[in-house]
């Protein structure tokens, strides 16, 4: 893949530099200035606060100023006319200091705010604070960030966020253009494909696809703010049912520019430890074990040829043959991160240009990632009276998949046979007339994907009154993808084609989606003092309204007959595929109100009401509308009297319940929607035949939330975290429900369905160590659900029996049934293996033991979703040290074990496979195994002797920080200097022994770090 559009895109942004410079050097120059200089340390224990930036301003508003070193101190011209000094820093309250005639050298000490972005709760409309605020939220702040080893946001919300869970993908592993699968406290719809189960994500307001989070680089943010419950979400209701994920990028900052670049390199090695397979003697001998030779007594052609062909793989084994084929696609990826961020500005006019360039390289031969972005965040005002800015990005992404099989097809191979013949040429054809993988992944094909994407977000800002201000903000999307499959004409997978014009194809398809959406709303605060004391009551009304278009369309065709293996492109082909081209259009259009009032009486009580009426049209056009609101209450104990002098610092209980819905379908599911065909052509006409059902009845499915919690912090929140008891119910499921076929239809989308998700989310932080030069926090969180299917549909229950009657997989299939989880295991019970003849004994529903094997008696075995489930960890300075470990456990989930049930069991003697297919399988009569008989090949059906409990830990992230000397970066002329060096994706230990990554493996990642501030 060419590597010159994001060398241009480097270039392009290395162009901005002498434009900031030439604006700070102008920011700086002053007619009369006098040196000031000083010190910043931190209140409570005297520590430098380094990095810290303190301002002053001339007549102009142009600032002058300089950042604290790694000795505390700053130094620079400060304006004659200037009347105060501003010192800023993240995690610390502001400072103003008043500067006095004649004095140039101060000493400045901050007050720490331990949770400065904590204390906010940012929604993506209006940000709430954090002690008034009524709804479940877990808030991940820039240092969190920073402390984790970069691989994606997603994994970084997962481990620091109780409730959000991302599913174990043992196919996948990791595969750098594979987006895991996500849910917010349980699944709350049955429609799989259209991510109608992943939370929302709003990117600085705007709404963003889940890709673009997936790829985006982390130093851009500032904070995460995960919404759960109804009142939380109360801002996005239409669309709040699967929760919401509000991404703060870094703000502007005014100052002299500042340029700060940090830089990832990655080694990924391949994770092949839960691979036990056999060896080449084994393999032979479990081969001659299962009767794939014959007993070696007959003496036909056929006995001869088996006889012959042992003694030969025999020769070959003795000879030392033991080809470790699972090795043969990897390779150890090597990948490295790059941002460069620049910031400044005076006090009205302030920017933030931010460029990063990930390339990531798969640890399978041929499958990589390049992703580049451009960021900038210009604001101009003052946020207490008018305030405008403009957020652009600008995103590109091009990624090659594997185009020679899956890893499996290599876990296969026998490992007595050669990959190369003496020659050095490849061994064409393989033992059983297998197929050389290794043949394919030399040929010319290929899987190309390109991805694009454009964000734009105006927003102003206006404090009309004192108390009354009003906001709008206007955001475009447009992303466009591209993708080009090529197979080679030499491909394995045209040998049975006989058209030399059919050998060989391309499959090539394009989309471009198109957002527009705009919000706008008025907020009035009102405070009044009580007692003469600080202002204890306050009223926050809301009111607005928001508008949303989306367009995309798509395009797609499929060629044959490539003449050539270098002939790659789709131009080269001799025709069409004898199929018709595909695309596809979708519009759809959003129109809502809302309002919001909390009420805040003595600093201790608070109510919270938000009621939105919003329409879509996707849904019938009697149901177009639908309303959705949320009442939340609060009480702060520890404002009561009775707790004052206490060491108890938060007591915060807080409750919720209302309303939320899910618009994530398909534009046209209630319309009437016909299709033309070129076989319907009468008298020079087309026909067109109706392919689905208009309902315009078709409602919102909407979600009952409720939530009781409780914040809690101890001794100056030292320890402090959050319990949170939830039950949301969601009704009016969007369902396939049967209909009679002769009105031309099969099924058709009804609401009919329910689904009930409870659980409790626990979240701890602690300060457990707090010295001079030491600093020790530890954490945890813990999450548990429980899933119910309330009600379901008849078409789905009929299509449950159906897969089940028709299932020929040896892995459970996925069954609904009222009254069970949506991720219930259901097998049939057994008895284990009989000694006698190493058949397994069934037990069906009334207790009897059987030979034969019945779906309808299966029972629920277990849930795969674990009982417990979260994160644990610490983060520890000393000094110019920084160490920060962070583990994921998962507790109780019930597990089919998918290598007993095809790579021990039903699995073919002429694949390699566990090693335990050859020493715990049934060999003779008396014989007390766990696996049937060794020359059964037979599809073993999903029983509970494959199922178990797990208990699982992982390794998640490592990381060891050391900040250089001051001195040392003032003799490099910077700011300063920061090595990591980190591991993720270290260990996964469980309780079950199984394959993982079975398509693509498992990977470690090693890390080292460079950040650098000038």
């Amino acid at each position: 893949m060419s590597l010159r559009p994001h060398i241009t895109f480097l270039t392009r942004l290395a162009t901005f530099l002498p434009l900031f410079a030439t604006i700070a050097a102008f920011g700086q120059q002053s007619a009369g200035t006098f040196r000031i200089a000083g010190s910043v340390t931190d209140y409570a224990t005297g520590e430098p606060v380094v990095g810290a930036n303190v301002v002053a301003y001339d007549a102009g508003g142009r600032p002058h100023g300089a950042a604290v070193g790694a000795d505390g101190r700053f130094a620079f011209n400060c304006p004659t006319k200037a009347a105060t000094l501003r010192v800023s820093m993240l995690g610390y309250r502001n400072e103003t200091v008043k500067l006095v005639p004649g004095r140039t050298d101060y000493d400045i000490r901050l007050r720490e705010a331990p949770s400065d972005v904590g204390e906010v709760v940012v929604t993506g409309f209006v940000d709430k604070k954090r002690e008034s605020y009524t709804g479940a939220t877990h808030v991940i702040q820039r240092q969190e960030i920073e402390n984790m080893v970069h691989t994606n946001v997603l994994n970084i919300i997962q481990l620091q966020t109780p409730g959000f869970e991302i599913f174990d993908d043992i196919a996948n592993g990791s595969d750098p253009n594979k987006i895991p699968d996500m849910v917010l406290r349980g699944r709350s719809s049955f429609i799989e494909g259209d991510q109608t189960n992943v939370p929302l994500f709003i990117l600085d307001g705007t709404e963003v696809d889940i890709s673009y989070v997936f790829d985006m680089p982390s130093d851009d943010i500032e904070s995460i703010s995960v919404l759960k419950d109804a009142s939380a979400t109360s801002f996005y209701g239409s669309k709040a049912a699967n929760g919401v994920v509000v991404i703060t990028t870094r703000p502007t900052q005014a100052g002299r520019l500042q340029v700060n670049y940090s830089g990832n390199f990655q080694v990924s090695i391949p994770d092949l430890s839960d691979y036990r397979l056999l060896n080449a003697r084994e393999k032979l001998e479990y081969e001659r074990q299962a009767g794939v030779y014959g007993d070696f007594t007959g003496s036909s052609n056929t006995d001869v040829t088996n006889q012959k062909s042992y003694y030969e793989k025999l020769d070959r084994v003795n000879a030392g043959v033991n080809t470790d084929w699972k090795r043969m696609a990897l390779r150890t990826g090597f990948n490295h991160i790059h941002n460069l961020m620049l910031s400044g500005g005076s006090q009205d006019f302030r920017y933030n240009v931010s460029g990063s360039y990930n390339s990531t390289t798969g640890v399978m031969d041929e499958s990589d990632k390049q992703t580049a972005s451009l960021r900038i965040n210009l604001t101009y005002g003052d946020m207490n009276k008018l305030f405008f800015q403009n957020i652009a990005s600008l995103t590109q992404s091009d990624s090659n998949d594997v185009p020679y099989g899956s890893f499996s097809d290599y876990v296969s191979l026998n490992p007595y046979d050669r990959p190369y013949n003496d020659d050095g040429s490849l061994n064409s054809v393989l033992s059983f007339n297998t197929a050389n993988p290794l043949y394919e992944k030399s040929l010319s094909s290929y899987i190309r994907n390109t991805s694009g994407s454009f964000i734009d977000t105006f927003r102003v800002r206006w404090n009309i009154l004192k108390g009354l201000r009003v906001e709008a903000s206007l955001s475009y999307t447009q992303t466009k993808s591209e993708g080009e499959t090529f197979y080679s004409p030499l491909s394995q997978q045209f040998n049975n084609t006989i058209d030399a014009n059919k050998k060989g194809s391309f499959d090539v398809s394009n989309g471009t989606t198109h957002n527009l959406s705009g919000n706008a709303f008025a907020v009035y605060n009102k405070a009044w003092n009580r007692r003469g004391g600080d202002a204890s009551d306050l009223l926050s009304l809301t009111a607005g309204f928001n508008i949303e278009s989306t367009r995309s369309e798509s395009h797609s065709f499929s060629a044959l007959g490539i003449l050539s293996d270098k002939l790659e492109h789709p131009s080269m082909a001799t025709g069409y595929a004898e199929s018709r081209p595909g695309g596809s259009e979708d519009r759809s259009r959003m129109l809502g109100f809302y309002v919001n009032a909390n009420y805040i009486w003595h600093n201790r009580y608070f109510v919270d009401l938000s009621f939105r009426y919003e329409g879509s049209s996707k849904f019938g056009a009697d149901n177009k509308y639908a309303p959705f609101g949320s009442l939340g209450l609060g009480w702060n104990l520890h404002k009561e009297r009775f707790l004052k002098g206490s060491a108890v610092s938060l007591l915060k209980l807080r409750m919720s319940m209302g309303y939320v819905g899910n618009a994530g379908f398909s534009p046209y599911q209630a319309q009437l929607a016909y299709q033309y065909s070129s076989s319907l052509q009468y008298n020079g006409g087309i026909g067109a035949v109706p392919v689905s059902m208009v309902n315009p009845r078709l409602k919102w499915e909407r979600s009952l939330k409720r939530n009781l919690g409780l914040d809690f912090g101890l001794w100056r929140d030292r320890l402090n975290g959050s319990v949170d008891v939830y039950y949301d119910t969601t009704n009016d499921l969007v369902m396939d429900i049967s209909k009679p076929a002769h009105i031309g239809f099969t099924s058709a989308k009804e609401n009919l369905g329910k689904i009930r998700n409870s659980g409790i989310e626990l979240s701890l932080r602690g300060n457990v160590l707090q010295r001079k030069h030491t600093n020790l926090n530890l954490f945890l969180n813990l999450s548990h659900n429980r899933n119910r299917i309330v009600e379901i549909s008849d078409y789905l229950k009929n299509k449950n029996a159906e897969n089940e009657a028709n299932a020929t997989s040896s892995l459970p299939a996925a069954f609904y049934e009222e009254g069970e989880s949506m991720t219930a295991l259901k097998v049939m019970r057994s008895a284990g293996i009989n000694p006698a003849n190493g058949k397994e004994v069934f037990i069906d529903r009334d207790g009897n033991p059987t030979y034969e094997y019945d779906y309808r008696d299966k029972y629920v075995a277990g849930d795969t979703t674990p009982a417990v489930q979260g994160s644990f960890g610490l983060s520890m300075s000393w000094r110019s040290f920084d160490l920060s470990m962070n583990f994921a456990y998962r507790l109780g989930a019930s597990i089919y074990n998918q290598t007993l049930a095809t790579k021990v069991e039903g699995a073919s003697p002429t694949s390699n496979a566990d090693r335990r297919v050859f020493y715990d399988r049934w060999k003779a009569p008396g014989d007390k195994a766990r696996y049937k008989n060794i020359a059964n090949r037979e599809t073993t059906p999903p029983t509970d002797r494959f199922v178990a409990t797990e208990y699982a830990l992982e390794g998640s992230s490592l990381k060891l920080s050391y900040t250089l000397p001051d001195a040392f970066c003032r003799w490099l002329h910077l700011r300063r200097v920061r090595i990591s060096a980190s591991t993720g994706d270290l260990f996964n230990i469980s309780t079950i022994r199984r394959e993982r990554g079975l398509d693509y493996p498992f990977a470690r990642v090693f890390q080292a770090s460079l950040t650098v501030n000038l």
